[in-house]
């Protein structure tokens, strides 16, 4: 699925709403703008992705690998991303209220508490 969410991008989609991409390998994709809100998102490799306005509402992130990825002004809002890395991510201008965090790595390297 992860290849085929790359060339569905490509190919000008970007409503991905609730689909289901748990363990997938993100990693380095161009996803800017794309709806990936209520996403199943558990685990995937999103290492550097550019997720930059991206809409990421109330997806499931927990244990999601999101260090040196980009998203800035990303909806995050809702979203889980419990145990998940932004270690390094760009947080700029990105919503995060109601976020579950715990245990989450943020871009400053400290794990959170709530």
């Amino acid at each position: 699925m992860s290849g085929d969410i790359s060339r569905q991008y490509v190919e000008g989609e970007r409503n991905f709403h609730g689909a289901s991409l748990n363990q997938a390998d993100l990693s380095e994709t161009n996803l800017t703008g794309a709806d990936l809100s209520q996403a199943y998102l558990n685990q995937a490799n999103i290492k550097g992705a550019n997720l930059t306005q991206a809409d990421l509402s109330d997806a499931y992130l927990s244990q999601a690998d999101l260090s040196d990825a980009n998203l800035s002004q990303a909806d995050l809002s809702g979203a889980n991303l419990s145990w998940a890395s932004l270690e390094n991510a760009n947080l700029s201008e990105a919503d995060l209220s109601q976020a579950k965090l715990r245990g989450a790595t943020m871009p400053d390297g400290v794990p959170q508490d709530n």
